[in-house]
């Protein structure tokens, strides 16, 4: 026998092998699986919400209502067959070339990612098995969807799919999505619409018209492409179709409360694996107390606008929420300025609070940012710019540490940007989507907790059939060091003792807090309070959920401050406030500066230990970034100024000196000399007779133990009378 024949009768040997290897196993995996019609047509799905105490809140229960063949209109078929399964109408069940395809990028890939599930398939998965990604799994998958293929028609697979899959926000079937998404009867379903229903059901939450409505439009796109490029619908009706706008019924009227944004955490939480969102208990951090003094001041203050509110716990657990617009994103207007500036700045080492900043018209390139009214101040603090929200600080401080290096905190702190929004202006809070009310009020509490930063969540844990499939880690994340929090948290103190957030310093605890607007000339869209102390956050957003604009009247500084001052109120009301003293880092110190360098030059310089207490100013400083120069002002003492006056044969000596020297002036003849004035103990004006004389003087400081001279300074020296011509005084000055 020739060497080749033997070789491939080997080969065919191990591949027979393999072959009868593989039956033996698939019959052992998938003995005793089959059909249950009964799942097939009934899927109880229902959550139990429990609050932080483990109490009932609501139960959300969604029972599929079954829609028949005839009435699910054939665009919604043949959408879910262009997207989902375009060989369903030709394979028995399993398509075998997508396996083959799925297969080898798996092997590629060293992974389990690629299903290349069918319709059949889809079915099966959703009705009778996990979603658990195994290789035993997926032999039953096959099993069971081949036996489907033989006892039912295609019509009868694809009704039982549409009455089955998951569509997101607890809406299983075709039926509960259409009145969910739509509030329509699915026979009523217009050719976009189907499209979208299709899309979805690749990824709920990703594709869901209600939280991510342009992942949404683009997948309906794609289907839309697909039923055209298989030639379901034309090309009229494609460009059409794509054109039309999308209207979802929010379903829960103009009022969104806990129960809305923990069912959208659910689905964050499980959105690849939606069929385990069945019979679920759901503990979150719900506070009923909370959410009612939350509540009441949202829906019932009289602002004829939408609004939104939140309490977060220390952790940033979410305790209360309310809105009438939901958590939609918005302009972010100054509520971002400590977090995309003034932090990043003070990490950066380019400022501290007490740094002197230049308020003065800028421009950029083109790009000139206006104060509040047009208003210039000229050299402020760092600490006053933000305390008073002042937009050209804002932008000279981002344009001095570089938005990419800025741009790397907030995405620490999950403010989600685009790259194009990497800009002077987003110093002001322009960012092209927005950012929701959830997110900004979470990021404020990095501030407190020195420097680390965790998500908002609602959620707790999560159990499935006795099972605890999530938990809540409390994960946190350093963004700043404990210096730098500590820093932007004495900022965030001083704008509610003396900035735009003021109100809330009649509060008889203790309050951080930032206020935000973004509008323009015309109106504004947003304003918001963003506060915190040791115990909670609460933030307050006030505008309009169709952007339209809202009188100028309306800033940060009123409407949603007066809101978040109810609520902060009506807290401690039932609580006691027990205060908290904030130790200061290692790394920080505090330390006198010249108090007359700072106020008269703009300069940062350190007092001497021997200045009175009123030329010297306090401020913090990290360590690592302390002031190098040392002032000399009392150690030596100077004259600013000195002249010589003469009318005839008087004379007359005058000097500018600070007032917190004294000085002594001497007369010296011939060799002698003498003391002819002494601050400290003559008063007036220092006069003499004309002589040929030199005149001096030395200034000295009174410290608690000792005398400080200066050095002595010289008038110029009279040489004769006839220097000077008649009745006229003659200054000379010694410049």
């Amino acid at each position: 026998m020739k060497k080749s024949v033997r070789i491939f009768l080997c080969v065919f040997a191990i591949i027979l092998s393999i072959f009868i290897g593989f039956c033996f196993y698939y019959l052992a995996v998938t003995k005793g699986v089959k059909i249950d019609e009964k799942k097939l047509i009934n899927v109880d799905n229902s959550a139990i919400y429990y609050d932080y105490n483990g109490e009932k809140i609501a139960e959300v229960s969604s029972f599929k209502t079954v829609v028949s063949g005839e009435l699910i209109p054939d665009n919604l078929k043949n959408a879910f067959v262009a997207i989902e399964d375009k060989r369903f109408y030709s394979h028995n069940g399993i398509d075998y070339k997508g396996l083959i395809r799925a297969t080898l990028k798996n092997i590629a890939s060293f992974s389990f990612k690629q299903g290349a599930s069918t319709i059949t398939q889809q079915l099966v998965k959703n009705t009778h098995l996990t979603s658990e990604k195994t290789f035993n799994r997926k032999l039953k998958e096959i099993k069971l969807a081949k036996e489907i293929e033989k006892n039912y028609s295609k019509n009868e697979i694809l009704e039982k799919y549409l009455n089955t899959i998951y569509f997101g926000d607890g809406s299983y079937g075709i039926s509960n999505a259409s009145k969910r998404f739509f509030n329509k009867n699915v026979d009523q379903l217009s050719l976009s619409e189907c499209a979208v229903l299709a899309g979805i059901v690749k990824s709920p939450y990703t594709y869901s018209p209600i939280y991510n409505k342009e992942n949404c439009i683009k997948r309906r796109n794609l289907v839309l492409s697909e039923m055209k490029n298989q030639g379901y619908i034309s090309e009229s009706e494609y460009a059409n179709s794509i054109k039309s706008k999308l209207t979802i019924n929010q379903f829960y009227g103009d009022k969104f409360d806990y129960l809305y944004l923990a069912k959208k955490e659910v689905a964050e939480i499980l959105k690849n694996s939606p069929y385990s969102q069945q019979n679920l208990k759901v503990y979150t951090y719900y506070n009923s107390q909370k959410q009612d003094i939350l509540s009441k001041e949202i829906n019932e203050n009289n602002t004829k606008t939408d609004k939104s509110g939140i309490i977060l716990d220390k952790n940033n657990k979410v305790l209360a929420y309310s809105s009438t617009a939901g958590n939609i994103n918005r302009q972010l207007g100054s509520t971002i300025k400590p977090i995309l500036v003034y932090a990043p700045a003070i990490e950066e080492n380019h400022i501290l609070p007490i740094t002197p900043i230049l308020d003065e018209k800028i421009n950029y390139s083109g790009y000139s940012p206006k104060n509040f009214n047009n208003t210039y101040l000229g050299y402020v603090s760092a600490e006053y710019a933000l305390s008073h929200s002042i937009n050209t600080c804002a932008v000279k401080i981002l344009n001095s540490i570089g938005v990419d290096k800025a741009f790397k905190y907030i995405e620490k702190l999950n403010i989600n940007y685009e790259q194009d929004d990497k800009n002077l202006s987003s110093a002001l809070g322009s960012l092209k989507n927005g950012e929701n009310l959830t997110k900004i009020t979470a990021s404020y509490s990095v501030f407190r907790e020195n420097g680390e930063f965790s998500n908002a969540k609602c959620i707790k844990k999560i159990i499935y059939n006795g099972k605890v499939i999530y938990a809540d880690n409390n994960k946190k994340t350093k963004v700043f060091s404990n210096e730098t929090a500590f820093l932007t948290d004495e900022m965030l103190k001083t704008t509610v003792k003396s900035g735009t957030a003021k109100k809330l310093n009649t509060l008889n605890f203790n309050i951080r807090a930032k206020t935000g607007t973004a509008g323009n000339k015309n109106g504004n869209t947003d304003a918001y309070t963003i506060s915190y102390n040791g115990d909670y956050s609460i933030g307050v957003w006030v505008g309009n959920k169709d952007n339209s604009l809202m009188d100028n009247s309306i800033t940060g500084a009123n409407k949603p401050l007066e809101i978040c001052y109810n609520v902060w109120d009506n807290i401690y009301k039932n609580e006691i406030y027990i205060k908290q003293e904030r130790e200061i880092p290692l790394g920080v110190s505090k330390i006198y500066l010249d108090k007359i360098s700072y106020e008269k030059n703009n300069k940062i310089v350190l007092a001497e230990n021997i200045a009175p207490s009123e030329y010297k100013m306090s401020a913090y400083f990290k360590n690592n970034n302390m002031p190098k120069e040392t002032s000399t002002r009392f150690s030596t003492p100077k004259i600013e100024s000195k002249e010589l006056l003469v009318n005839n044969n008087e004379i007359e000596l005058r000097l500018c000196v600070a007032q917190y020297y004294d000085y002594k002036v001497f007369k010296e003849i011939n060799g002698v000399k003498l003391c002819i004035y002494d601050s400290k103990i003559n008063n007036g004006i220092i006069k003499d007779t004309l002589s040929n004389a030199t005149y001096s003087v030395i200034p000295y400081y009174t410290a608690k133990d000792k005398i400080i001279y200066g050095k002595e300074e010289f008038f110029n020296k009279i040489k004769s009378p006839t220097d000077y011509v008649g009745d006229d005084w003659i200054i000379l000055k010694d410049l």
